[in-house]
């Protein structure tokens, strides 16, 4: 069984990922992004204004995220931050750091008035014995702390992030504890996933039914408090009351394509008939080749419509921090490509799904349907029609009415090919930099 899920993660458009350093001073045992440690190199600030400039033109992202390696690390992190807050063009910058050197006061302040308003600290233990131990690094749980302490003094957004593994599952509870008197507007929690080590020789997958049990306990804690959470990569059915604490959805990112290479896939034996299964990433790969399906343990939710292998992970709803579970955005700057062509043949556009890869317009109408979509211009592809931006594509076409259908369709890649100028981007690749993404060894010369 191989779905999208196979292919794509979820996608949240409205985010931006920014990788600019692939450095760190801690050596986290579990790190998904060890193997790319001193070979990749951080996205380039032309880079950067390449992808900002888009933003101010077509308002993709209302947030964008610098990481790493340990984004801290990097030299002209401000420089970075400069950029994206000079252009205007998004509501929040966020940091996503380990959170060590932020314990100095001076350098936390600096980057508030920066203009970073959010940070998502990992904190992987709830004391310096288990933390130090996993990051393999002595004092860097009290350096965290003082960090996040700092964090919460300044009065900025505050995340954490823990990855469940085997060194710290049962401590799930103590570290929602730890972090609790620092207020942070969401505690997330991640389900580990191995990179490179498939068979899980080093040990640090745990069975879904030990995880939810701790799992459970900590988010009790967090709903008694008042504190937003969010799970991801543990399925949806085994949160129980905590279900809609389940977020699979990831950013875009600007990172090396080849960094996703080793990215495991994921199924669930219940997609066809879980009604979840849209927006439900199931189970990795290589937890099924060690502990199997758990056919027993998941309780799929029955569906209320018939199931259809979709082409592309849905686009996910809006992260707003502190805000619940916000809905899908509307992307009206993408509606106004189409604006008018549904009602020309007794129909409505009923969705716009939007992710880097296609923009699918449904249309629907009575019991009849079809999918137009968009994808990046690409001459040597099939498609129905181009534009400046685009290859156009239909799919999906169900009900009596395919005539109707047929001319709606017509109809629409005449008005895209109309109100487009060109200069949209969409773009099928996980990665959106190339060969420059490499570092250069002297004994062995790349390219």
């Amino acid at each position: 069984m191989l779905t999208y899920k196979g292919r794509f993660d979820l996608t949240r458009f409205e985010d931006l990922t920014v990788t600019v350093d692939f450095h760190c001073h801690s050596a986290c045992r579990f790190c998904i992004v060890q193997e790319g440690m001193n070979l990749f190199r951080g996205v380039s600030l032309e880079r950067l204004r390449q992808a900002v400039d888009d933003n101010v033109k077509h308002r993709r992202y209302r947030r964008i995220c610098f990481t790493g390696g340990e984004v801290t690390l990097e030299k002209k992190l401000f420089d970075y931050i400069a950029i994206a807050r000079e252009s205007g063009s998004f509501e929040h910058i966020r940091l996503q750091t380990n959170g060590r050197l932020l314990a100095d006061m001076a350098f936390a302040r600096r980057l508030v008035e920066a203009g970073v308003d959010e940070y998502f600290v990992s904190l992987h233990g709830h004391d310096a014995a288990t933390q130090d131990h996993i990051s393999q690094r002595p004092g860097s749980f009290d350096e965290a702390i003082r960090g996040i302490a700092n964090l919460a003094e300044l009065g900025v957004c505050l995340m954490t992030n823990t990855v469940i593994h085997s060194l710290n599952v049962d401590h799930l509870p103590k570290i929602v504890q730890t972090v609790l008197p620092f207020r942070p507007v969401r505690m997330e929690f991640w389900g580990y996933i191995p990179m490179e080590d498939y068979a899980d020789t080093l040990g640090f997958l745990v069975p879904m039914r030990q995880v939810v049990l701790r799992l459970r306990e900590a988010l009790s804690l967090l709903r008694a408090s008042g504190t937003e959470a969010r799970v991801k990569y543990v399925p949806k059915c085994l949160l129980g009351d905590f279900a809609d604490q389940h977020d699979d959805a990831q950013p875009d990112v600007v990172i090396a394509e080849r960094f996703f290479d080793p990215y495991p896939n994921f199924s669930c034996i219940y997609e066809g008939i879980c009604e979840h299964s849209d927006t439900c990433l199931g189970l990795s790969h290589p937890y099924i080749n060690k502990f199997g399906w758990e056919e027993s343990l998941l309780q799929p939710t029955p569906r209320t419509r018939p199931f259809v292998e979709p082409d592309d992970g849905p686009a996910m709803g809006s992260d707003r921090p502190g805000e619940g579970v916000a809905p899908a955005l509307d992307h009206p700057e993408w509606r106004i490509l189409v604006d008018g062509v549904a009602e020309r043949y007794g129909a409505k556009l009923s969705a716009v799904q939007l992710t880097r890869r296609s923009c699918v317009f449904t249309f629907v109408r009575g019991e009849s349907s079809v999918e137009f979509v968009l994808s990046a211009r690409d001459d040597k592809a099939p498609a129905l029609a181009r534009t400046p931006s685009f290859n156009l594509h239909y799919r999906a076409v169900r009900g009596p009415d395919r005539e109707v259908l047929s001319a709606l369709i017509r109809a629409a890649a005449e008005a895209v090919a109309l109100r487009d100028r060109g200069g949209r981007l969409l773009d099928r690749r996980k990665g959106l930099i190339g060969a420059e993404a490499f570092r250069r060894h002297a004994r062995e010369p790349f390219g």
